[in-house]
């Protein structure tokens, strides 16, 4: 697998284990639930701020591979084929990484 994958499937992974924190309760919450182990699903919350600076730090290091460095052209349809799958897993990997970025203050707004 090409590194520009395994690190925005990285973004992928770290994004949703940042989110993780939050979306047990708001879950539970949104579907009227109320159960005691709710304050153990916060195992994660320590450290969040660590697990958004390696999804950061994973999202740039594809971005550069996938958009600022220059490679060596080739026309094939194998190599347009797995660059257009990369970019398709990059922009997962964002979309995954605003959400669990926003993810508190969308169950705040939500809930609130």
């Amino acid at each position: 697998m090409k590194k520009e994958n395994v690190s925005s499937l990285g973004t992928i992974v770290t994004a949703l284990l940042a989110a993780s924190c939050c979306i047990g309760p708001v879950i539970f919450a949104v579907f009227g639930t109320s159960i005691g182990f709710l304050g153990k699903l916060t195992v994660l919350d320590p450290v969040r701020p660590y697990l958004l600076a390696a999804a950061f730090s994973m999202f740039g290091y594809s971005f550069w591979k996938l958009y600022l460095k220059k490679s060596i052209p080739c026309d094939c349809e194998a190599d347009r084929r797995s660059r257009r799958i990369a970019r398709g897993i990059f922009w997962t990997g964002f979309t995954a990484l605003i959400f669990a970025v926003l993810f508190p203050k969308i169950a705040v707004w939500m809930l609130g």
